[in-house]
């Protein structure tokens, strides 16, 4: 199947287009001690969320959708909570805590809403 041009991809995946980028730039600033576990967990499950859109796209299996998807919201609640305890240790500010959280909630919103209308093809 060819890749869907940047008209015709879901919105999702521009939200986690921008997640990654961001998370890789703060997670650059974590202390030393930290960035390597850390920042290293945090720029993976931006990562593997950003590959679970993706998958989620180009499956044609709504079975496969629906597992990709629910891994993308887990991948984002996980994002959630190491960056509030990112906030909280002081490695980014609150400013930049309610804009991630702003972010991956609006990806969890979509996400949940295409898993929602994927689980209703299945009872049709």
């Amino acid at each position: 199947m060819p890749p869907p041009d940047s008209k015709s991809r879901p919105p999702i995946y521009t939200v986690l287009v921008d997640v990654v980028g961001w998370t890789m730039d703060r997670t650059a600033d974590i202390p030393k001690s930290q960035r390597f576990t850390f920042g290293q967990r945090l720029d993976n499950l931006a990562l593997d969320a950003l590959q679970e859109a993706i998958q989620a796209i180009f499956s044609g299996d709504t079975n496969r959708k629906l597992e990709s998807l629910g891994e993308l919201l887990l991948d984002l609640e996980q994002m959630q909570a190491l960056w509030r305890l990112a906030c909280d240790r002081r490695w980014i500010s609150q400013q930049q805590l309610l804009f991630i959280s702003g972010k991956l909630a609006e990806a969890g919103r979509m996400a949940n809403g295409w898993r929602q209308q994927q689980a209703a093809k299945l009872k049709r």
